[in-house]
């Protein structure tokens, strides 16, 4: 699934700014912190109508997990994979002929489902979207006889989008973050050529890309969930959705070790562009990143377990969110473990998708005490339990806790901007908490259900800083339904 969300919504009150004809001006929207594509949404009050324009302050989502974690169920995640299985379906021959020549196809759908009963500053909302992603891999070796080499394609369709303006109406770090927003109805997802060496120990990749696709791999239940606002703001890698110009190397040291290096280009004008432009419309930064990680899976650990430290630096200019001054670059830091505690078969060896607990935590935090964004620290950690019934495999269940720290400059221009909104004065805390339970629920090998519920406390006024009242704190809920009609029709083995 692919994820990306802007406070650039659609309202009755005012018409959105173009962000990239915005973001041409080179100038910074002062005094308020949204600078180069700007936009304002100003609520009066809890129920007062959306006033608006655009905004480069977009609430994003990273969502493209890694494909090789723990050997336990991802069919939750953003790319997920279902469990594999004999080839079945109407087009299982051709499939296998595809197969064989070289060419994996992909044809995916994605339909997610948001509601907002009680939480932030406009509730009693919805968001509605539908994913459609069609492509596939080519096994170059087997096609021109270049070893090691395969060209990843992938076209992303959006038929049907309703209410984009969800994730501004809930307006908070954690509650609102899985909005989508995805004005363009047609994406290139990933254009790109993989080089494999030294007996697959190195392992290259460059073209069109998405650095989340690479870096900082969900360990959550819920990919599309529990990504961290730092890692999309601050470090400027763009929601799976939006590709730019990239490259990374990584080196398998052991079977388990790895270390990997990255630099990535990152468009602020992304929600308006469909990731075939040549260059880029308005100035842009690099992104340069670097991590370590450990793997194992069922195949060679009874308790796998998966762990990932990763830094990363992105090169635009920084404005702080309160004093407007300006510096050069900004850079932070992302840990994420996932592992294995307990097994009811003791840890049988060899045992294919065992009910098994596992637990996971999260940590991403910023050195840059005045970046433009204003995020100290994200954080999660909870409780996994995947097959919990023998009958069903692939299902799992989880309980998380989730935090969002923002920075003391942040904490006052939140102040500042309330009070010019005629407030009465902005007394939430500079953390914001919230306690979610989800699950993925397998109805066939190639159907997936992916509801989740969050509650919060402390709700943040972050996504929409013109806010006069006190946010509300309550629940959101969601679910993501995700069909896999290559596997339904046979057309992969995956």
């Amino acid at each position: 699934m692919l994820h990306a969300q802007s406070s650039d919504a659609t309202a009755t009150a005012a018409t959105p700014i173009d962000a990239p004809s915005a973001a041409q001006t080179g100038q910074p929207t002062k005094p308020t912190k949204l600078k180069t594509a700007a936009a304002t949404v100003r609520l009066a009050a809890a129920d007062a109508p959306l006033q608006q324009a655009s905004t480069d302050r977009p609430s994003v989502q990273q969502g493209i997990p890694s494909t090789d974690q723990l050997g336990v169920s991802h069919i939750g995640d953003a790319t997920p994979s279902p469990a594999p299985g004999p080839r079945q379906g109407l087009l299982a021959g051709i499939g296998q002929k595809l197969n064989d020549w070289g060419f994996t196809p992909s044809l995916n759908l994605v339909q997610m489902y948001l509601a907002n009963p009680s939480v932030g500053q406009q509730t009693g909302n919805h968001e509605a979207l539908t994913f459609i992603a069609v492509g596939g891999d080519f096994d170059m070796e087997k096609i021109a006889g270049f070893p090691g080499a395969t060209i990843h394609f992938q076209q992303l369709f959006v038929p049907f989008t309703n209410n984009l303006a969800w994730g501004t109406q809930v307006g908070d770090v954690l509650a609102g973050q899985p909005g989508p927003y995805v004005p363009q109805v047609s994406h290139l997802g990933i254009f790109t050529w993989e080089q494999k060496a030294f007996h697959d120990k190195l392992d290259v990749e460059f073209g069109k890309t998405n650095a989340g696709a690479y870096f900082g791999a969900p360990v959550c239940n819920q990919g599309f969930g529990c990504q961290s606002a730092i890692l999309q703001n601050s470090a400027g890698m763009n929601p799976p959705v939006y590709v730019n110009w990239g490259g990374r190397a990584r080196y398998n040291i052991t079977p388990a070790w790895s270390v990997q290096a990255g630099l990535f280009r990152s468009n602020p004008a992304y929600p308006f562009t469909n990731g075939w432009e040549w260059t880029d419309s308005v100035p842009d930064s690099n992104v340069w990143l670097a991590s370590t990680a450990y793997r194992t899976t069922y195949q060679s650990d009874p308790y796998p377990k998966s762990y990932e430290l990763m830094l990363y630096y992105n090169t635009r200019t920084q404005t702080d969110p309160f004093t407007q001054d300006t510096h050069k670059g900004t850079s932070g830091i992302y840990f994420g473990g996932r592992q294995v505690v307990w097994r009811p078969d003791g840890g049988q060896a060899g045992a294919p998708d065992p009910t098994a607990v596992s637990l996971f935590a999260t940590a991403t935090g910023s050195f840059d005490a005045h970046s433009s964004y204003g995020l100290a620290m994200t954080g999660s950690a909870g409780v996994i339990v995947e097959a919990p019934l023998r009958s069903r495999p692939h299902d799992s269940f989880s309980i998380s806790l989730n935090w969002a720290t923002l920075t003391p400059h942040e904490q006052e221009y939140l102040k500042q901007e309330n009070l010019a909104a005629g407030g009465s004065g902005y007394t939430v805390g500079r953390t914001q908490y919230g306690l979610k339970i989800d699950a993925n629920i397998a109805l066939t090998r190639s159907i997936i259900l992916s509801p989740y519920v969050m509650r919060t406390w402390n709700t943040s006024t972050f996504g929409n800083p013109a806010y006069s009242a006190t946010p509300k704190n309550g629940i959101v809920a969601g679910i993501v339904a995700s069909v896999f009609f290559d596997k339904m029709l046979g057309l992969t083995d995956r």
